[in-house]
């Protein structure tokens, strides 16, 4: 039996990689969601020291990435593939966020299921759940030429083009919805204590 004194709480990672900046909004997004259901939640950048970050100090972990040019950060997939052998040992979770999730058409979403289908295979990573979530187009934040490209390319979806301002796709209420569902699947039982070094 614990001593009274020890504080049991879920310990959840939030690794992200982002190439703009909005899916590091949306890991925050996630880590306040989780602490509101009692779950301790670290966020990490995976360009960032990821050597000293390993699934096996948590009970569950959300990966969250951007699709760009086809795929995923490479930091993310580095850090994903050497600790896939404890990622599928534990509830798990990743984020996909894209704005083709906005378009209706089939075979686009044909094309996602296979972006993410390839990160499994070569990552050997199978997460728990998978789940696509609206990003941003931060127009303002863009470097000329990558303004023009991301105008055509929305253009061509029949999205916003209106380069001066930029837009925010995100459903605040289901990323918040859904970190807590995660929270709360968390077995109890399982949750070790909380260290020194988490507190």
């Amino acid at each position: 039996m614990l001593p009274d004194n020890v504080l049991l709480m879920a310990r959840v990672l939030i690794l992200y990689g982002t190439t703009d900046g909005h899916t590091r909004k949306i890991a925050t997004a996630l880590r306040e969601a989780l602490v509101d259901e009692g779950v301790y939640a670290f966020i990490s950048d995976a360009r960032y020291g990821t050597e000293t970050v390993v699934a096996e100090d948590y009970d569950g972990v959300i990966v969250a990435a951007s699709i760009h040019a086809g795929g995923f950060q490479r930091p993310v997939t580095r850090w994903v593939r050497k600790q896939a052998a404890e990622l599928n040992r534990m509830p798990t979770a990743f984020l996909a966020v894209c704005l083709g999730i906005l378009e209706k058409r089939s075979e686009t979403r044909r094309t996602l299921d296979e972006i993410v289908r390839r990160f499994q295979q070569s990552t050997a990573w199978h997460p728990n759940l998978i789940k696509f979530v609206a990003g941003a187009l931060p127009y303002t934040r863009y470097n000329w030429l990558k303004r023009w490209i991301m105008r055509r390319i929305v253009a061509k979806a029949g999205g916003d083009t209106d380069t001066t301002r930029d837009f925010e796709y995100t459903n605040w209420t289901d990323v918040r919805v859904f970190a807590q569902a995660f929270g709360r699947s968390l077995e109890r039982e399982t949750v070790r204590p909380l260290s020194e070094e988490f507190v």
